[in-house]
């Protein structure tokens, strides 16, 4: 018993002497990459991602119309100049500070899993060069707005400082903690500052340039919700035909950019379309903005756009401040297939009244009709629908017992909202006459018989 006793009491030392060892070699690489920030509203923490670039949370700088950092074990303070980047809706933001230049923390390649080690730099109370650890509890998903959970402690102060794994990599940055709950700590994704390093600017812009919820004037208020603006663009995607950017609409508390995508493809019948991740980079500033809402689909569920027709769609934005003119609009990683137009500057197009927002309102319920015919001696068949005109029938079909499909050449395919509608068609002999039922993302297959 007591050989089982001295034995576990030897473990214990050596786990706890490994552990010391651990955070020593951490502290040791990476404590001279981190800063304390102290702006004329707070402190902070932060680190160095680039020659003379120190990441920190969005909300330690908000607000400040100065800021400095220093080095630990060290009173020497140093200007920031500005911001080479930013982006309020993840809380992070690139700050640039020329008179200083520490090594760069190397960003972890694994993913990071529940139960993983992990160490917190900081400065939690103004205590510089202060190094915690802990593991990390979750993964959370917070209607969109990803965090790491850790159990290491964060305090004001420790805001924006890093956090790293086993090997002393990046895999997050401390941002902070549920006051309510018991050791309910919280870090933001690598994969955020490593988005957000791939838009910074050159050369640092004022901080006093940043949007703040802390220090809106009424009359920056006057200026942020004033004059309704609508801008006709008119621009289409390069290498993809169909889709094009129409008009750019600052409306009320919002700013609306409506689409149209257009399918006319004889070797694919159909196309789907989705979305996922829009966002506005303001090329001024470096700072992203976030899409609040589009009625495009996800991928698991996308719009069906069948040859020969073309839907509108919007994408909303809480209202842009005026200052953003030019910007680039990107989904995803703007790959292909993604809807994405680079390089747009407000200033090159005019203002309008003239449009119609009916073409854009409710794409969601829209569905498709196809008509097709078996008969076609006498001429073209010309379609009505509700009375007007939607086109006409040059070609038919030999084969009763043969059905088109929707979009296929000799077709005449409508896009319309769902609903059931008249339809009549003619040519110079004969006459139809009857109803069609629309389905939401659904095609009807409408066949004009010879009689």
């Amino acid at each position: 018993m007591k050989k089982i006793v001295a034995t576990l009491t030897l473990l214990i030392c050596f786990l706890g002497s490994a552990f010391a060892q651990d955070a020593t070699l951490i502290y040791n690489k990476t404590v001279n990459s981190t800063v304390t920030i102290e702006t004329d509203n707070g402190l902070g923490s932060g680190f160095f991602v680039g020659e003379n670039i120190i990441a920190t949370n969005y909300h330690v700088i908000e607000g400040a119309t100065t800021a400095y950092c220093y080095t630990n074990n060290s009173t020497t303070k140093y200007k920031i100049e500005g911001y080479l980047a930013a982006d309020k809706s993840v809380d992070l933001i690139l700050l640039k500070v020329s008179e200083l230049n520490k090594p760069t923390i190397k960003f972890a390649t694994t993913s990071v899993s529940p139960g993983q080690k992990i160490y917190v730099l900081g400065s939690p109370k103004g205590l510089p060069a202060t190094i915690s650890d802990g593991i990390v509890s979750g993964l959370r998903d917070f209607e969109g707005y990803k965090l790491i959970q850790i159990t290491a402690p964060i305090s004001p102060g420790s805001s924006g400082g890093p956090v790293l794994n086993s090997n002393g990599e990046l895999i997050g940055i401390s941002v902070g903690q549920f006051a309510d709950g018991q050791n309910l700590n919280f870090a933001i994704p690598k994969s955020n500052l490593e988005l957000l390093l791939s838009f910074k600017k050159s050369y640092p812009m004022a901080l006093t340039s940043l949007y703040s919820t802390k220090s809106k004037s009424s009359q920056y208020e006057t200026n942020y919700y004033g004059k309704d603006k609508i801008f006709d663009v008119g621009i289409f995607k390069r290498g993809t035909p169909g889709l094009s950017l129409d008009y750019i609409a600052h409306v009320g508390e919002h700013s609306v950019f409506l689409f149209t995508y257009k399918h006319e493809n004889e070797q694919y019948l159909y196309q789907t379309i989705w979305m996922e991740d829009y966002r506005l980079v303001d090329l001024e500033t470096g700072e992203i903005y976030y899409a609040t809402n589009t009625d495009l689909p996800k991928e698991d569920n996308p719009r069906i756009i069948y040859n020969g027709t073309k839907t509108g769609f919007s994408v909303r934005f809480d209202r842009l401040p005026p200052n953003v003119k030019r910007f680039s609009l990107m989904e995803g990683e703007c790959s292909e297939n993604s809807f994405c137009f680079l390089n747009i500057n407000i200033n090159d197009y005019y203002e309008t009244d003239d449009f119609n927002y009916s073409f854009y309102e409710d794409t969601e319920e829209e569905g498709t009709v196809s008509f097709y015919s078996d008969y076609g001696q006498s001429g073209d068949i010309k379609i009505y629908i509700e009375g007007y005109y939607a086109g006409k029938l040059t070609s038919y079909f030999n084969d009763k017992n043969y059905t088109p499909q929707c979009g296929q050449d000799g077709t005449l395919t409508i896009r319309l909202n769902a609903g059931t509608y008249n339809y009549s068609a003619s040519d110079s002999k004969y006459n139809w006459k009857g109803q069609v039922t629309i389905k939401a993302n659904q095609c009807t297959r409408q066949g004009l018989t010879k009689r």
